[in-house]
This record gives structure tokens, sequence and C-alpha cells, in this order.
């Protein structure tokens, strides 16, 4: 039954390359939000919602397969107060379909400031998740279907040559005598290009770092602390050969630390390392990328347990040293403008248990301004 399904999907991918307008599929998955300053005075609602499928076939010791089936809906209201700040609220909704109502329900609020030419403050709901950008051994791309949006606070730069993006993201907020920990991620990604950023080409150079943290003071568990971090940097370099059916290459190369910083280690390693090198073809109609993880000792507290060499069912079974070769098919469409259909397939070999795991999906995201009105702005 196994191949019979990648038998299908393969073929399904095949006959949808001909008629799939291409564009990096996880760009599907954002909600595109547009801050003009000509906008000054307005109010508008926005209408951000994503239906998806995937469906992960993991059969392995690292990881369990599970199928992420449901929708996401957050509309907010967006009042832009002034040429470099803009105050929203919303609701974020997230729905498994055959699961009793609402999944998750939150309030969300951003305050957003530009303080310089493209720079900005964010506090409140972040433009996190996937918007990050970071690689997948330290982040799982299925922290989009379990965690709850980003809160905190965020600095984010976005010049010529250098992208920055600095946050503190509170997952769970602690107050006394709770029976639960604080949960903490901060991170940084930064990004720095030989060309213009917005080219996207020629060399660029990529620093990530993420860490997070389980504790807190004033709780009454009696568990320990533990706060665990990864590093990573790397080098990208993109072709463009502007042929009809090759447009453009990526190659990518990242060295990757994994530190454990708690008082009291509960897990079997201390550090670990990785590398994790890549190669992409991409033109109008599909991109298709390769690479290949080596792991010796890895961990990441949330990054893809495909890559690590703990379990995620049992911290006791432990394999040091992991390779694998990852495969990914990535394209979509847009059916009309602000309505996206995204596909794609992602393969794991296991070179040293010479076994492979994959997952397929499919999802139509809307990213949609439904309303837009001047009002003025009185001080009090």
């Amino acid at each position: 039954m196994k191949y019979i399904t990648k038998y299908l999907i393969a073929v399904l991918l095949t006959i949808s390359s001909y008629w799939v307008h291409g564009q990096n599929f996880y760009e599907n998955y954002k909600p595109h939000l547009i801050y003009n300053t000509a906008d000054t005075g307005k109010v508008s609602i926005h209408f951000y919602n994503n239906n998806f499928i995937k469906n992960n076939e993991y059969f392995g010791p690292y990881t369990e397969g599970i199928t992420y089936i449901g929708s996401i809906i957050q509309p907010e209201v967006t009042w832009t107060c002034s040429n470099n700040f803009s105050l929203s609220a919303g609701w974020y909704l997230r729905q498994y379909y055959g699961h009793p109502g609402f999944e998750q329900s939150w309030p969300v609020i951003r305050a957003r400031f530009t303080f310089m030419p493209g720079a900005q403050f964010i506090i409140g709901q972040l433009d996190g998740q996937r918007q990050h950008g970071y690689i997948e051994p330290i982040y799982n791309e299925d922290n989009y279907f379990i965690k709850n949006p980003e809160y905190g606070v965020q600095i984010l730069l976005d010049r010529n040559k250098l992208s920055t993006d600095i946050f503190m993201d509170w997952e769970r907020f602690l107050l006394p005598g709770e029976a639960h920990k604080e949960v903490i991620t901060g991170g940084l990604i930064l990004s720095y290009a030989l060309n213009n950023l917005a080219d996207n080409r020629g060399l660029s150079v990529h620093f990530q770092s993420i860490i997070h943290h389980f504790g807190g003071q004033v709780d009454i568990l009696d568990t320990p602390m533990q706060t665990r971090a990864n590093l990573a940097a790397g080098m990208e370099y993109v072709f463009v050969p502007n042929l009809t059916v090759l447009n453009r290459i990526t190659l990518a190369s990242y060295y990757i630390q994994a530190n454990e910083l708690s008082p009291t280690n509960i897990i079997p390693y201390k550090s670990g390392y990785g590398f994790h090198n890549t190669i992409g073809f991409g033109n109008k109609w599909i991109k298709l990328n390769s690479g290949w993880f080596h792991g010796d000792q890895f961990f990441a507290p949330l990054g893809d347990n495909l890559f690590q060499s703990i379990s995620q069912f049992d911290t006791g079974f432990t394999t040091a040293k992991r390779d694998l070769i990852t495969s990914k098919l990535l394209f979509s469409q847009q059916i009309i403008r602000g309505i996206d259909l995204g596909i794609r397939f992602e393969s794991y070999y296991d070179i040293q248990r010479k076994w492979e795991d994959f997952s397929y999906g499919v999802n139509v995201t809307v990213n949609a301004k439904v309303f837009e009105k001047v009002v003025k702005f009185k001080t009090f």
C-alpha cells in the first residue's frame, strides 16, 4: 500500500506540473499583509484562511506519522494611524476536521512601529513561524499545524543587502502558583547578500539561532528547568540561467550546532552538530530540491524529529550518527488573485536504516483585504 500511494502521488505531481504557476511553495502558507504608508488614516479588514491536508507517512523510531487536515482562519482589523504606526486586532481560529469545535481560539493584537526606513518594531502577534525562514533541521514545518501564533516582541530590518529578524515568543505565560512551566522561544535570523537581497541571485551568507526555554520561578512543579539552543551558519549561491526549462539553481550549505544549556541535563547528549547541504532547481512551473543531512548527537527542541539523534517517544533511544537524503517537489497555482493552491511531496531516506519516510499535502490559501475606509484620527 505504501508503494502504491507513492506511485499515485508521483503521477499526480507529474501531470500537475504542466499547468501550475511556480512560486515559493512555503509562501503559500504565509499571510500576506502589505503595510503601505499611503494608507495613513485608513481602517481595513484583512481575511486570512488556509485549508490544508498534510499526510506524514512516518514509521521510524524517531517520530510518528500523523495526518493534519483542517482550516485556519484569522480575520483582523488594522488601523493605520500614521505613516509609521499601525494597530491590528483580530481572532485566530484553528479547526481539525472531525474534531469537535475549534482546537485553538485566540485573540490577536499587534502594534507595528516603523522606526526607520526598512526597520520595524512589533509587539503582540509576530511575523512568525514560517515567516522566520528557518532551515528544516532546527525548525519543523509542522509547527505551523500544532503551535499557536507567536506572541511577544520582534525587530525586523530589511535593507538592500542585509535582512535581520530578532524575536522573543512567549509561548506560555506563567502566573504565581500555576501548575505548568513558562515556555519562551527567542531567535535571530540574519542574511547578508553580496548583491541586493531583492535580486535573489549570487552569493549570500546566513546565520540562524534559536533558543527554547522551559522553566520559570513561580510555578509549583518540581521539574527541572530546560534550555536548549541551535546555531546555524551557512552560505547560499543562486544561479540564474534564464532558460525556459530552468531559470534558477540554488546551492546551500549549513553547519548546525546543538547545545544543551539546562542546569540539569535530562537528555543523553550535552552537545551535537550537523551538516545540511541542498541543491534546488526551479522554473515557472515546478521546484525540485534534494539534500543530504549528516548529524552527530544532533538535537533541536523545535526541529523536525526525523533529523535528530534522540527519539521523540523515548529519550533513552538514541542513534548518535544520522544520515538522511531528502527530496522535495514543490509547486503552487494562483487560482485568482489572493487565492492560491499548493501541492508538495517530500521524502526522507535514512541511509543507516535503509528506510524511507515521506509526506504529501495540498492546501488552498486566501489572503484578501475585504474592507477599507479613511477615518479621522483625534488626539486626546
